[in-house]
């Protein structure tokens, strides 16, 4: 399998997982943590934000950080725009809840944030190869 095909399963789950679980009528939702609402989205769509953040590679970070992490919270947003309105059409689920949208953005924010961080640390401060 290629590398660039690699890259793209981690976030290709973890939006597989979010539509699935935002289809789930309410009752029947898994409450795996005892975590507020809110939280539970600032870490869906944070996983989902590293998890685009591995979808490009770290040559592409390099050359324009800023405009790929405008990408990463771009898709996140719209992401989250889709599944909130997908959520209107679920027994139980209110859907266009604007506390959940602002939780999935913020998550989606912080991903590329910390992904450029720890980049930069690691990969950006080592001296290229000859």
């Amino acid at each position: 399998m290629s590398k660039n095909i690699l890259r793209k399963i981690p976030a290709i789950l973890v939006m597989v997982a979010i539509f699935t679980l935002s289809a789930l009528p309410a009752g029947q939702l898994p409450n795996a943590f005892d975590l507020n609402d809110k939280i539970k989205h600032f870490i869906a769509y944070f996983v989902l934000g590293i998890s685009l953040c591995l979808w490009i590679s770290s040559d592409k970070w390099r050359a324009k950080p800023v405009i790929r992490g405008m990408f990463v919270v771009l898709i996140c947003a719209i992401f989250g725009i889709s599944d909130e309105f997908h959520q209107s059409f679920v027994p139980g689920r209110s859907g266009n809840d604007l506390g959940d949208l602002t939780a999935d953005f913020i998550g989606g924010l912080a991903a590329p944030f910390l992904y450029l961080l720890v980049l930069k640390a690691t990969v950006f401060g080592r001296a290229p190869k000859p």
